[in-house]
């Protein structure tokens, strides 16, 4: 049997990075992560094929080698190539509203990441300009209101999409991990997600996730603690 060798590009804040190695974690599979921010990418992204971006997941072997670019190829991928333990659920109707919710995470965060985010990487560890303070509000605001959407999905359901984690918690978790690394989330006020958030956060899964350390900037002090 050939062993086969995963090397993940990403950077550790990137949401999507972030989900791609929740995922990875979950299904128990090692790999190389090699630091790629979005304003710098390494130089091998550009050898993986036109239009390749981060993330982006290399498999190797004796037989070849799989390149998959982006979250949905890349979990996708791992769903088919390992599937257990599954993230997303058997039930085809249940299947297909868990990678709805997926893809309205992605979709609905996006704002917050180009807004929010960037604007904390700019200010915290870039220090190359003084944060826009309308993109910060802009993308507050914004969180605010998925925050308090999800929050009555997990009310309801106990996860986001059903009874069991599936691909779409992930997701969400990856975004408000990243977020939550400036203590940008009011999770008060959201007290059904904090219990949801703190369930995904004492997975083991997610202990590398709480281990990240930006340099430039040390995370809020709840950021790792499980009974935040």
């Amino acid at each position: 049997m050939n062993a086969i060798m995963k090397r993940l590009y990403q950077w550790p804040l990137d949401p999507a990075g972030r989900l791609v190695r929740l995922v990875l974690a979950e299904k128990g599979e090692g790999f190389e992560r090699v630091d790629s921010p979005a304003w710098a990418p390494h130089p091998d992204v550009a050898a993986l094929g036109y239009g390749a971006v981060t993330p982006a997941l290399v498999s190797s072997d004796a037989t070849g080698r799989v390149v998959a670019c982006g979250t949905r190829a890349i979990c996708e991928h791992l769903e088919e190539a390992y599937p257990l333990p599954a993230l997303l659920p058997a039930d085809p109707n249940e299947r297909a509203e868990a990678r709805r919710l997926w893809a309205w995470v992605e979709a609905g965060c996006e704002e917050i990441t180009d807004t929010l985010l960037t604007e904390r990487v700019v200010q915290w560890v870039r220090r190359e300009r003084q944060p826009d303070s309308e993109k910060l509000r802009r993308g507050a605001h914004a969180l605010r209101g998925r925050l308090t959407f999800l929050n009555g999905l997990v009310e309801i359901n106990g996860y986001l999409a059903g009874r069991t984690l599936s691909l779409a918690d992930l997701a969400a978790a990856a975004h408000l991990s990243a977020y939550d690394y400036f203590g940008d989330v009011e999770w008060n006020a959201v007290p059904d997600l904090k219990t949801w958030y703190a369930r995904i956060k004492s997975r083991p899964a997610f202990r590398p996730l709480l281990a990240d350390r930006i340099d430039g900037t040390r995370p809020v002090p709840h950021y790792a603690d499980l009974d935040f």
